[in-house]
């Protein structure tokens, strides 16, 4: 079972996300990774092969500071539990993508990816909804709107939390057959798969509905 945990704040993300990610261990996972979007303006992203502690040793070596960012842990479906098939998955250097559930049509969305330029890295269902979103998001300027487009076309359950970098401030989330909760903070907002990782940061949340697609944005 996969776990989603995001956070958009004044404060630095990172120790939230990782103690989100610990709180979902009990799920049962392969891998865990975690994309965090700096001050000015970059995606930085780090995935580990194994337990949420290698992925923490990994991040207090090369830490990654910032005020928007997505974490995952990741049980295979598509693809061997590897570095390159661990979420966050990218299309590019600015859009990061976690997702829980599977995409029926993934196939067939990828081999017109493919067709239109796109280069992929990884043997998941998740990095062709990446690159999808990333072809929207060239038409319409607008995450919420990229997102919304992308889905439309999505066969299957997912959970997804989306951040670019070009939108420092604003984290789209969205549900189909998976849960996804959003936690209520001052001043800052928090998303997971299960509202026990987010107990520590806050006690208000919304639980999205099915089709459900919310933007949650930070005060900075």
């Amino acid at each position: 079972m996969c776990g989603i945990v995001g956070a958009v704040s004044e404060r630095d993300v990172q120790g939230i996300l990782l103690e989100g990610l610990r709180r979902l261990e009990y799920r049962g996972y392969d891998s865990a990774g975690m994309a965090v979007i700096d001050g000015g303006s970059v995606t930085h992203r780090a995935r580990e092969v194994g337990k949420v502690a290698s992925l923490a040793e990994a991040i207090e070596a090369n830490p990654l500071t910032g005020h928007l960012g997505i974490a995952h842990t990741r049980w295979a479906t598509h693809g061997e539990p590897s570095q390159i098939n661990a979420h966050p998955h990218m299309s590019g250097d600015r859009l990061a993508i976690v997702h829980n559930g599977i995409i029926e049509n993934y196939q067939e969305l990828r081999d017109e990816l493919k067709t239109d330029g796109f280069e992929f890295t990884s043997q998941t269902d998740t990095e062709v909804v990446a690159h999808l979103i990333e072809q929207y998001y060239r038409k319409h300027n607008n995450l919420y709107d990229a997102v919304k487009a992308a889905i439309a076309r999505l066969r299957g359950a997912y959970a997804l939390a989306v951040v670019h970098a070009d939108e420092p401030d604003h984290l789209v989330v969205c549900r189909e057959g998976s849960p996804l909760v959003i936690g209520v903070g001052i001043g800052e907002n928090f998303i997971a798969s299960d509202q026990l990782a987010l107990l520590p940061v806050t006690d208000r949340f919304m639980f999205l509905e099915e089709g459900d697609i919310a933007t949650s944005v930070g005060t900075r």
